[in-house]
């Protein structure tokens, strides 16, 4: 107390310094009570005002640094570091707008304040206006030209426009000019991720969690790294990293859970998601992740409850369909009403779940089905749709209205009550005949392959392989047909032709075509992709390659599928085994072509 009172004692000018030096030290407490002596004596004191404003921003305090901020303002309105620190206390406060007036009432004031530039970046970043912001982060680097946060900023808004090298040249220079910024170096591993500069974003997190041993998203990103180079264990270990440095860091909980579901430890997985879920019971991606883990097991009551918050992830939350009828839960009748049934998410959905139109037309609904413009020719052949609609057709009046994935949720969808009734949908009959013709006659059985998907699905690192590891398949006595459309530079630097692959893609126009050569084939064997769902759609027998952790529809631990029964699942035993996933098709297919049988035995 007695050092409190000597303060206390002490004239206003050397309060001000006192308070100045306990701020720049971080000690943030004690220049606020240095401030509210000195305030005691001199209330008006303009400078006091600001510092003790910055102060309160400091604490968390951001209304009452409001206050402080704009009294200081009535004191010295043309003070342009006041302004410029008001516009950061209205950013916390979440009004980017009001702080962009401020800044540009600085620069009106001192055009050559560099700061003011840069915080200017900042809010417009907030507002969504990263293109923007680099045009004023450059003028801030133009006037100072060493000013580690602009360059910091011009990266993150460089991230937020997906110019990924152009974001990792600004945090190196960020980091030439401040080698110890840490967080320069966690953004810097996020933009060398985006490249796939996999070895070189791993050193930029191992050097921000050596600069900062206990930051907490060093640890958690590195851990997305590792997971997405196939490094599993090295992936939980650093999430548990960086759980234990913050165990209340949602993200970090979240993203090990799905590490965990897809080790395919699901108890863990579960444990970890309610864990965050009671930390914060609206966390859309815990939600998803147990709808996941209870699909994958057949539990399909819990699962698709969970599912119904997919439309709250970052994934398809800008999907969510703003429509003014309500969402049919199943409780509604349907006799005599119209419902809209509309595709979500990839087209293999579409495929698989518009078998549900059917049930709701013998509810006595009139059904208008939405779907992507290239299933529209194939789809027609379905039964239980009064109105076809592509993507962006308006629709006509409605009463009801569904996304196609939360119809078995909504019909109380169990493993045992899957509608299973194939085919559901047949090729054109014209295209049927134009393909036999193009395939011709063949003494060998036919072999449609797939062995990639689009690079630009989230999961096709997993579900994709390289055609090099079917190699030891196409050896076999089959005819090889190509059902895919896009290639990898590798896949092509083999050859597929020369491989003994016969190949369409030039004249596959839609899945109308699609349908229709593989009306040809006699077995489909591919990779969790549309053109799988289409085959089995077909009645076709598909036999379908699996990753060690397969999409919830496949279910865990059996070599059929509910959702076809003409389908055959072949899994890997362990993660990325495709190897062992081929000798398993070999054996299995050898006997399948040596037997005279119709091609339906297979």
């Amino acid at each position: 107390m007695a050092a409190f009172q000597a303060v206390h004692a002490t004239p206003v000018d050397a309060l001000f310094q006192a308070a100045v030096q306990h701020f720049t030290k971080g000690d943030f407490t004690g220049a606020d009570e240095a401030l509210e002596q000195l305030m005691k004596q001199e209330p008006d004191h303009a400078e006091a005002l600001h510092v003790r404003g910055l102060v309160q921003h400091r604490l968390g305090r951001h209304a009452l640094a409001l206050l402080l901020l704009e009294k200081a303002l009535v004191l010295s309105p043309r003070n342009a570091a006041l302004l410029s620190n008001q516009g950061l206390v209205m950013r916390a406060l979440g009004r980017p707008q009001e702080a962009l007036e401020l800044y540009d009432r600085a620069l009106d004031i001192q055009p050559d304040f560099a700061q003011a530039w840069g915080n200017r970046g900042n809010a417009l970043r907030d507002a969504g206006q990263s293109l923007q912001a680099v045009e004023s982060y450059r003028k801030a680097l133009a006037l100072q030209p060493g000013y580690a946060q602009s360059w910091h900023g011009l990266g993150l808004a460089y991230n937020d426009l997906k110019q990924w090298q152009d974001a990792v040249d600004a945090f190196t220079q960020a980091l030439s000019c401040q080698a110890d910024m840490t967080v320069a170096c966690l953004d810097m591993g996020n933009a060398l991720r985006e490249l796939e500069r996999f070895e070189e974003a791993l050193a930029a997190y191992d050097k921000a969690a050596g600069l900062r041993p206990s930051y907490a998203e060093a640890w958690s990103n590195r851990g997305v790294l590792l997971k997405r180079m196939g490094r599993m264990q090295d992936a939980l270990q650093s999430y548990q990293k960086a759980i234990a440095l913050e165990p209340d860091f949602i993200d970090a909980l979240v993203n090990c859970s799905t590490l965990l579901k897809e080790m395919m430890d699901l108890d863990a997985s579960m444990a970890m998601n309610r864990r965050a879920l009671a930390l914060k019971p609206d966390n859309s991606g815990a939600h998803l992740n147990l709808a996941i883990c209870h699909l994958l097991r057949g539990e399909f009551d819990e699962g698709f409850a969970h599912y119904e918050w997919r439309w709250k992830t970052e994934q398809l939350q800008a999907s969510v369909r703003p429509f003014a009828q309500p969402l049919w839960t199943g409780a509604q009748s349907l006799q005599d009403k119209t419902i809209l049934l509309h595709a979500e998410q990839g087209l293999g959905d579409t495929v698989q779940f518009c078998r549900y139109a059917k049930l709701l037309k013998q509810r006595g609904a009139h059904v208008v089905m939405e779907v992507q413009a290239p299933l529209l020719p194939l789809l027609h052949s379905l039964e239980g749709v009064d109105l076809w609609l592509r993507q962006g057709d308006p629709p006509p009046a409605f009463d009801y209205q569904c996304p196609l994935l939360s119809l078995p949720g909504a019909l109380k969808t169990t493993p045992a009550t899957v509608p299973t009734a194939t085919p559901y949908l047949a090729a054109d009959e014209q295209l049927v005949v134009q393909w036999g013709q193009r395939v011709g006659p063949s003494s060998r059985k036919r072999v449609g392959l797939v062995w990639s998907g689009r690079p630009e699905h989230k999961n096709d690192h997993n579900r994709s392989m390289s055609l090099q590891l079917l190699e030891p398949l196409l050896r076999m006595d089959a005819e090889f047909h190509c059902l895919q459309k896009e290639f990898r530079a590798a896949d092509l630097a083999l050859d597929p032709a020369a491989m003994g692959i016969r190949l369409w893609a030039d004249q596959l126009t839609s899945f109308a075509d699609t349908a229709a050569l593989i009306s040809h084939m006699d077995l489909v064997i591919a990779v969790d992709t549309s053109v799988a769902h289409v085959a089995a759609a077909l009645g076709k027998p598909v036999w379908l390659m699996l990753p060690y952790s397969p999409d919830w529809r496949w279910l865990l631990g059996r070599d059929d599928s509910p959702w076809y029964p003409g389908m055959r699942l072949f899994r890997q035993d362990t993660g990325s085994d495709w190897a062992g996933v081929v000798q398993r098709l070999q054996a299995a297919l050898k006997p399948a072509l040596s037997l005279p049988v119709p091609a339906s035995a297979l």
